[in-house]
């Protein structure tokens, strides 16, 4: 039987506790991020049962990258701060709190047996994307938590996403793999890279065509849903053959170059990073050994005045992951 691994994109579950809830701790400070993030860890552990749990940072100068196509990526994004039915903070306090828990919940994880990686230059979703598509391509289960879309294109037989969104169909959340994005998206995972690359996404100021979205991609390519990786080339054409009969496909062929450089942005599969980064990342999953120091961990709570009433819940939740170097199956693949 294959071991789970549960991939985690912290910065977006951290951001997500941080404005969500209203939890102070001791002191009367701010702790909804960092205990709001531990205590999702720990529910997802409890959820997923994985034999392991890899935490994924936003590296360094991370947008610096995708900057060289689109000078504008990311730019100007505005701090998620607290949510206003709760809390009556200034937006500078709402930084410094966010940044105090940000550290602090990096110190709890050196404690707990978790494998970290924030790679300088890399964004969160291209180390994810790396090790699902090569580091642990062979011999792994994996389950990437995340409510970003962007990472749909990731989902193959032995990938999942799982998006902790409350919806009517699914209250506790809703796992993405290949049967649900033909149900649901009506698009193979690998081709959802055109669908985000025509339609552009806002949060990371990536402009797609005007009057396009996802839907009407959809609708406009409808053999996106089959289950054939298709780029840009067939898109192009088939807006071609079909630009005479329907004049809306002409707007897909004035924005060809758009496209490309769109394309280039939104791709994960084969993310392009440099053999430095690779190394990086191979030396940190296939040496490290993760180590629990329950005692350190608890400390560490306790100097910040956070002590959870089921902390021993916690303890033995953390316990269940393998203290284990991940081997890799048939050496991965680069």
């Amino acid at each position: 039987m294959k071991e789970t691994v549960l991939i985690i994109d912290m910065l977006n579950m951290y951001v997500r506790n941080f404005s969500a809830f209203a939890i102070t701790n001791d002191d009367g400070e701010l702790v909804s991020g960092i205990y709001g993030s531990l205590a999702s860890i720990r529910s997802s552990i409890e959820k997923h049962k994985p034999d392991h749990v890899i935490i994924a940072w936003e590296g360094e100068q991370s947008a610096e990258r995708r900057r060289k196509t689109l000078t504008t990526y990311k730019e100007g994004r505005k701090f998620v701060g607290l949510n206003r039915k709760y809390f009556e903070y200034s937006e500078e306090d709402e930084r410094d709190s966010f940044r105090r828990q940000l550290l602090l919940l990096k110190d709890c994880l050196d404690n707990l047996p978790v494998t970290q990686l924030a790679i300088k230059y890399l964004e969160a979703d291209d180390v994810i994307a790396y090790l699902c598509k090569k580091v642990l391509k062979n011999g792994y289960d994996k389950i990437v938590l995340s409510n970003d879309k962007d990472y749909f294109q990731l989902v193959d037989e032995s990938t999942t996403i799982f998006r902790p969104v409350k919806t009517k169909d699914n209250p506790n959340g809703e796992y993405v793999d290949m049967e649900w994005m033909t149900n649901n998206e009506k698009c193979y995972p690998y081709n959802y890279i055109l669908v985000k690359a025509l339609a552009g996404c806002t949060s990371d100021k990536i402009p797609g065509i005007e009057g396009v979205g996802e839907k009407s991609v959809k609708n406009d390519f409808p053999f996106l849903e089959e289950h054939v990786e298709y780029g840009v080339d067939a898109i192009i054409d088939h807006a071609k053959k079909n630009v005479k009969k329907y004049k809306k496909y002409e707007k897909y062929i004035v924005n060809e170059t758009l496209l490309r450089d769109n394309e280039t942005l939104v791709q994960l599969v084969d993310p392009d990073i440099s053999l430095k980064s690779v190394d990086t990342i191979y030396n940190i999953v296939e040496t490290g050994s993760p180590k629990f120091n329950p005692y350190k961990f608890r400390l560490k709570l306790m100097s910040e005045g956070i002590s959870p009433s089921n902390i021993d819940n916690w303890i033995g939740t953390f316990a269940t992951i393998k203290q284990t170097r991940i081997t890799l199956k048939d050496g991965g693949s680069v």
